[in-house]
This record gives structure tokens, C-alpha cells and sequence, in this order.
């Protein structure tokens, strides 16, 4: 196309900016263009709910670039309170309407980045949707509102409606601005499809233990407010909640009425498609952010991946492309990490129930080790769940969490994922170690190793959700705990089923466990339950197996220091 190429850019928060800068460092020639209808540009929107919550002390923080920005150091325009509104594919012009005067003008272009993004969903017809005190959380102007309310009409409760990533953020801001917080949720776990049963129930557990009450499998059915038309209830299926101010945290939608309008192709998710080099069905017009869909990396499946991480290489992808570059984007693996109160919650590929959804038979290993050797201070527990292909020892993904350093495990797990790792490259991997930063065996390590063990058929493990329901069934079976007495005087499950049989003591005691029932050996971490389980079976046992994770992993109660 040569010299003077014009560039429309529609969306000026993440994907966007980035397309235009790197159009412009890929091309000082061109003429380019952002059109942006929100009155500011490259907001740190993934940083709203700590500027909400006090951990960002000032809405400048957040606000990366700039309109002036733009012009001075890359030379482009860029058209605040704008809205783009027709794309005329034939004549390659983009229609405006400036918000401000109702001015509407055209843009010609050589090629249209959309970067239109997502809207917050909102159920359609939701009753006091509209009353004062109900938000959103997506611009700094949102997080002004919120804090507005809070300062203003001061606020004593507090409902988060939805138990995904905003909603564990939104939680925990509220309730460090000294609030009482409400969680509902229509699934039946918070994070839902981030994380396994298993998983997630730990999460419960700290929101439990820093005061936030959770209204689980309770769908909203409208909001009710007072005489001067500000919310004061949700009423669920089940039950009414008071509320002074209410966010509703229930995902987002891909803006693709433009596209739609312009008879661009969308997916099966229903956001834009694009092909591997962001090209959208017409090729001079592409598309990247939050208002496409992804490639899954392990299943090749459409996804759609809201992330300002993603959004971003879709920018640069797209910024050389459309200087007559020719980069392709290999798709995502649903990374995701958040952090809720004192827990740091990581999950990379498929979870156990994806990976069964997609055809796959996944050995699972559930492995819990400190983050840095455990005798160096401020070691903190972390709890990693494996998921491998049964066939191949393919890694399919992995959910850690814990207090630890759970963002460093989870890249090692996107690395090994991205290039096809199994399990025996896991246990293998030259990770780095000194006792400050790690154990000899990271856990790591320690979960790929029990996954290999299990596809050898050398270990067999049951899950601590699958100990539960067999105690809470009243099954007949034997929880036999191999750890020490002081071990289990200081916490212990509080079963019938339960015995204890320290592990230097199992081989003398051996002929007093009964042969033809199921037992499940258990310990701290699993390490002494699996020794256990191969000893048993080294004595003629049939019925045995491991509880994954052990005590560390067990998400119920228990009883502590003798006491429930």
C-alpha cells in the first residue's frame, strides 16, 4: 500500500492503543486515527477494584496515556466522546457522531481495527437496575460513583451479585472501606468456572473466614429500593437481602453491534471471529480484545478470554499486520489469577471438568508444598491440582492457590502447556532453587510425580469432595490417618471412619486393619498416605487408595486442638 496508509482504530482503552502504537513504529507514514466514545483513553481498568478498595490511592495511577500523549510522542489523533456508528465496507469509510454536538463525519480508512471491548451483563428486565446505589465496575468513572456512595451516603451493607473474578475483588474493596458484605451467586461455588469443587471450596472457606456471608445457588430477581428511589433489598429465589449498595458482577458481553451491523462474521460464542491474524471476515478490517473470541490452546475450541493481558498482544499482533507485517496470534489457555483476601487463586488450560467435557480422561494429582523451602521464614502453603491426559501424560492445565507465590507456578504451567509438556518434562523441568525461593522438589515437581505415579497405576488417589461424601453418606470404609499423635491431637477429621495408625507403627498394626474393606490412607500432604497405601499393599491389601491433598487439601471442618 505504501506511504500515507490510513488507520481507524474504534476503542481507546487496552487493544486499541496498542495496535495504533505499534502501527506507528511499524510505519512513521501513516495517517492514523483513534475513535474513542468514553471521554478518556488507556484506563488500568483491571486495577478498579483496589482504587475502590484503597490499595490505589489516586485515579491518576490508573490513567496510563492520554489523548495529548498520542499526538506528541506517535503523531495520531485521537477523537474522545465520539462514537463510531455505520462502517460502510464498500466505500471504506467509518461514520461518527461526536456525543457532545451530535456532529456526525466519516472516516476513510485503508483498514478498521476494532477494539469495541465488552459491557458488563445486565439481566434483561431486571427490576431497580436503575436505582441509585446499584453499579457496574468497568471505567474509573464507575469506581468514582461507587466511592461517591460510600462517601456520601454511607453505606453499612454491602452486595456483591456474582462469584466471579469482579466479584471477588469487589468483595474484598468493600470490605476494606469497612463494610458488610453479601456474596449471591446462582452456581452452586464461588469462581465457578475458574475453579474445581475442590478448589474452590477453599476460597469459600477464607471468604468465610474474613466475615463476607455467601448466598450460594440463589438466583437475583429483582432489586427494591425506598421512597427516594435508592435500593435497599435483593430478593433472590430464596431469600431477601438488605442492601444500601449493590454491584452486579455477572460477567460480560463483546460489543459487536457494529460488526454485526457491517454483516461481519461472529463466532460461536458470539463475539467477533477472527482468523489467526486477527483479520475479521472482510480483510481489511480487524478485530482484537475483549469483543472477539480466542482459540483454546488445548482444544482448539472458541472461548471467549475477557483479559487486558490478551487484549494487548491482539494490539501489537494487529498493529503489524495492518503495516503489511504478518504475525499470527496461537490462541490462549484461560490463564487467570486474583488474588481474594489473603488467598492468591491461579488457574492455567482445561480444569478437571473441562478437560472430561472435551473428550479427555484426566489423571488428576492434587499436591500441596510450601512456595520456598519450609524451614526458611515466611514459607507459606500453596495447593496445586494437576490435570494430565491419561493417554499421552499431555499437562492439560492446573489450578493452584494459596498464600504463597502461586504466580510463578502457574506461568511455569503456562510454559509447559504452550509447548505440549507432559508430565515426566514437568518433573524434570531445571526449575530454580534456593531455600529463599523454593523447596529441593518444588511442588511442582512433587504434583507432576504423583500424576506419573498414578498413570503407572502405582498410585491410586480419591479426591477429599469423594471423602466427604462417603462420610457424609455413612459408607463403611476406613480413613486411616498415618500421621503422628501430636499431628492429629492438634487437627484431625472428625469421622467415624476415622483411625489413626501412626506410619512407623502401620507395619506392626498391619494384621489389626480389616482386609476386605476399602481404606483410605491420609497425612499431611499426601507423601506419607501414598508410602502408606504401597505398604498395604505390599501386605496383601486390594482396597486401598490415598486421599489427594490429604488434611491440607480437605476444604471441610476438622477438629483443632481437640476441639471442634
Amino acid at each position: 500500500m505504501g506511504a500515507g496508509r490510513r488507520i481507524v482504530v474504534v476503542g481507546g482503552m487496552a487493544c486499541g492503543p496498542k495496535a495504533a502504537a505499534r502501527a506507528r513504529r511499524c510505519d512513521p507514514h501513516a495517517c492514523i486515527t483513534i475513535v474513542e466514545q468514553g471521554n478518556t483513553v488507556s484506563e488500568g481498568s483491571c486495577g478498579l477494584p483496589y482504587y475502590v478498595g484503597g490499595q490505589v490511592t489516586s485515579d491518576k495511577e490508573l490513567l496510563i496515556r492520554t489523548p495529548r500523549y498520542f499526538k506528541d510522542v506517535s503523531n495520531m489523533d485521537v477523537l474522545t466522546g465520539t462514537r463510531a456508528t455505520v462502517i460502510d465496507r464498500g466505500a471504506h469509510e467509518l461514520e461518527v457522531v461526536d456525543a457532545a454536538t451530535g456532529t456526525t463525519s466519516r472516516l476513510p480508512y485503508d483498514k478498521l481495527v476494532l477494539a469495541t471491548g465488552a459491557t458488563p451483563f445486565i439481566p434483561p428486565g431486571l427490576k431497580g437496575k436503575d436505582l441509585k446505589g446499584v453499579f457496574t465496575l468497568t471505567k474509573i468513572a464507575d469506581a468514582h460513583a461507587i466511592l461517591s456512595e460510600i462517601k456520601d451516603a454511607v453505606p453499612r451493607r454491602a452486595v456483591v451479585v456474582g462469584a466471579g473474578l469482579i466479584g471477588m475483588e469487589a468483595a474484598e474493596a468493600f470490605k476494606a472501606r469497612g463494610l458488610e458484605v453479601s456474596v449471591v451467586e446462582a452456581l452452586e461455588r464461588v469462581l465457578p468456572t475458574l475453579l474445581d469443587l475442590e478448589m474452590s471450596l477453599h476460597v469459600e472457606k477464607e471468604l468465610s473466614r474474613q466475615g463476607v456471608k455467601l448466598f450460594l445457588e440463589q438466583c437475583m430477581l429483582r432489586l427494591e429500593g425506598d421512597d427516594k428511589e435508592h435500593v435497599r433489598r435483593v430478593v433472590t429465589n430464596k431469600e431477601t437481602l438488605e442492601a444500601d449498595i449493590v454491584l452486579l458482577a455477572l460477567g460480560y458481553r463483546p460489543n459487536v453491534e457494529l460488526a454485526l451491523d457491517a454483516a461481519l462474521s461472529l463466532g460461536v460464542t458470539g463475539a467477533i471471529a477472527v482468523n489467526e491474524h486477527m483479520q475479521t471476515s472482510d480483510p481489511d478490517i480487524y478485530a482484537g480484545g475483549d469483543c472477539v473470541e480466542n482459540t483454546h490452546r488445548v482444544t482448539g475450541q472458541q472461548i471467549l478470554a475477557p483479559m487486558g493481558s490478551t487484549a494487548n498482544k491482539h494490539g501489537r499482533i494487529i498493529g503489524t499486520n495492518i503495516t503489511g507485517g504478518d504475525e499470527t496470534f496461537p490462541g490462549v489457555l484461560a490463564t487467570t489469577i486474583v488474588k481474594v483476601f489473603d488467598l492468591n487463586i491461579a488457574r492455567v488450560g482445561l480444569t478437571e471438568k473441562e478437560a472430561i467435557g472435551a473428550g479427555f480422561r484426566p489423571v488428576i494429582a492434587l499436591a500441596p508444598g510450601h512456595d520456598r523451602a519450609s524451614y526458611y521464614p515466611g514459607a507459606q502453603m500453596m495447593i496445586v491440582k494437576l490435570v494430565t491426559d491419561s493417554s499421552t501424560g499431555r499437562v492439560l492445565g492446573g489450578q493452584v492457590l494459596g498464600k504463597g507465590d502461586v504466580a510463578r507456578r502457574a506461568d511455569v504451567l503456562v510454559t509447559t502447556i504452550s509447548l505440549n509438556g507432559t508430565a515426566d518434562d514437568m518433573a524434570n523441568l531445571d526449575l530454580a532453587y534456593s531455600p529463599p525461593f523454593s523447596g529441593a522438589m518444588d511442588v511442582l515437581h512433587n504434583a507432576a510425580n504423583v500424576g506419573r505415579n498414578k498413570i503407572a497405576g502405582q498410585a491410586r488417589g480419591i479426591s477429599p469432595t469423594e471423602v466427604h461424601d462417603l462420610i457424609r453418606k455413612g459408607e463403611d470404609f476406613v480413613l486411616l490417618d498415618v500421621r503422628s499423635q501430636q499431628e492429629w491431637d492438634e487437627m484431625h477429621i472428625d469421622a467415624r471412619q476415622s483411625r489413626l495408625v501412626p506410619l512407623n507403627r502401620l507395619r506392626e498394626e498391619v494384621s489389626l486393619l480389616p482386609r476386605d474393606a476399602c481404606i483410605v490412607t491420609m497425612c499431611g500432604t499426601s507423601i506419607r498416605a501414598y508410602q502408606a497405601q504401597r505398604m498395604l499393599e505390599g501386605e496383601g491389601f486390594k482396597n486401598v487408595c490415598f486421599m489427594d491433598g490429604s488434611i491440607v487439601a480437605w476444604p471441610y471442618a476438622v477438629v483443632c486442638g481437640m476441639k471442634q
